[in-house]
């Protein structure tokens, strides 16, 4: 990565936060970021910066979602809603989400009449001092469920008015259980990291399958002709393969047609890497939630190899920290105790342990700084980022790299074989 690709990635730096419906159905995402490491929130200032930070390729999960009829909602404050630049969010998906301080109540009422007439949804954050008028246009009234303060609180303040009951920064599975019984309708947070175990779970034949492809793809010297006849027995992985490599992305100028050129063409990091990912997405093919943290992971899985190639953090393997990030939220995915799933995963007993977060886990500094951008908790991040030694614009850098690569990832995923056997015949 260049001097200047860290330069532009510090620029307008983003992370999304997804949000979901009270059946656990995506509902879209919230879009943040900072341009100090010490900021909570940011507003957009205008429409070039929207557009700059929508169009990029790190956002294309947002463009995807948008396409499935999802929202975006964005933090803009006054000066951005005069100046027009919600107008850079895609329209009937768009959500203003206005912030700060308001002086000019009725120009500000205005322009969110207009937003309005034209499509796009308002979400506020009701206090006591927003003005009455502009709370009875919101579409989504905003709480902030970590902040604190009683739901109940909030819930009088809110009494009457019609917008959906939004709960951001919710920690865990049981919070989110009682706000939704308390009439919230839409929530957002690390809770959906949190695994719901289930007495007595245990993986289903394809979750064993996958994990028995795994164990060969770990192997210390993969032999690829046994790679080469487990990849064409599976038909999902096979047509897989073939279609990411006959992708866009790539643009050979001759279709791959067979998968032991697909593997001699990747060669054996790159293929190893692949089809780790898409056994990973596979495990987690139902629902909106499990595919949400199957993306996180892969995210995860790159930022921290990108880290420990670049740092050389306490000479980590930037492969072992690839894996660490990768399977780093199997246990949300699955539904198990990390303890037992690790009994399947082929690591070394260093990498189980850290994925259990053990106590002295030493590779636990780094899982913190993803989680802190995954989360937007700026003032962590920056606390870590001194601690560490790292620098803020490369680590910046290094996260919208693996939000991009997860994002291309899963769009070049989405196919399906139509018939299996035409899978076959490619070996």
């Amino acid at each position: 990565m260049s001097e200047n690709d860290l330069t532009s990635a510090s620029q307008f730096f983003f992370t999304k936060q997804a949000l979901f419906d009270a059946k656990r159905k995506l509902w879209g995402y919230e879009i943040q970021g900072n341009g100090e490491s010490s900021a909570t929130q940011v507003c957009f200032a205008d429409q070039e910066q929207v557009a700059d930070s929508l169009g990029s390729s790190s956002y294309m999960g947002i463009q995807h979602a948008v396409e499935r009829g999802k929202k975006v909602v964005a933090p803009f404050d006054e000066a951005g809603v005069l100046a027009k630049a919600p107008y850079a969010l895609p329209p009937t998906h768009g959500v203003v989400k206005i912030v700060g301080l308001i002086t000019q109540i009725e120009a500000v009422l205005d322009a969110v009449r207009q937003l309005h007439a034209d499509g796009y949804g308002l979400a506020l954050e009701v206090e006591p001092e927003t003005p009455p008028q502009l709370a009875e246009l919101a579409d989504v009234l905003w709480f902030d469920a970590g902040n604190g303060v009683p739901p109940q609180d909030f819930l009088n303040r809110v009494k009457g008015r019609k917008g959906a009951l939004l709960a951001a920064r919710v920690h865990g599975l049981e919070q989110f259980e009682g706000l939704k019984n308390a009439g919230f309708s839409i929530f957002q947070g690390r809770f959906f990291k949190e695994p719901e175990i289930i007495a007595e779970r245990k993986l289903t034949s394809h979750q064993m399958s996958r994990f028995n492809l795994l164990r060969l793809v770990e192997s210390e010297d993969p032999d690829v002709d046994a790679l080469v006849e487990a990849i064409s027995a599976d038909v999902s992985v096979s047509f897989r393969l073939l279609s990411y490599l006959n992708s866009a992305a790539f643009g050979f100028p001759q279709k791959i047609q067979s998968i032991r050129q697909a593997i001699v063409i990747l060669g054996s990091i790159k293929i190893r890497n692949w089809l780790r990912a898409v056994l990973l997405a596979d495990m987690a093919q139902t629902g909106d939630m499990p595919r949400e943290l199957a993306e996180l992971s892969l995210q995860r899985a790159r930022f921290l190899e990108l880290v420990a190639t670049r740092y050389d953090f306490w000479d980590f393997n930037p492969g072992a920290l690839f894996l660490l990030g990768l399977f780093s939220l199997l246990d949300a995915i699955l539904g198990m105790p990390m303890a037992k799933v690790t009994e399947h995963l082929p690591l070394d007993e260093k990498l189980k342990s850290a994925l259990r977060r053990d106590a002295q886990n030493e590779y636990q500094p780094l899982l913190d700084l993803a989680e802190c951008i995954e989360d937007a908790d700026w003032v962590r991040l920056s606390e870590l980022i001194r601690k560490l030694g790292f620098d803020l614009g490369e680590v910046k850098a290094f996260s919208t790299d693996a939000m991009s690569w997860s994002g291309m990832f899963f769009s070049t995923q989405t196919a399906t074989p139509e018939q299996p056997e035409q899978a076959r015949r490619h070996k």
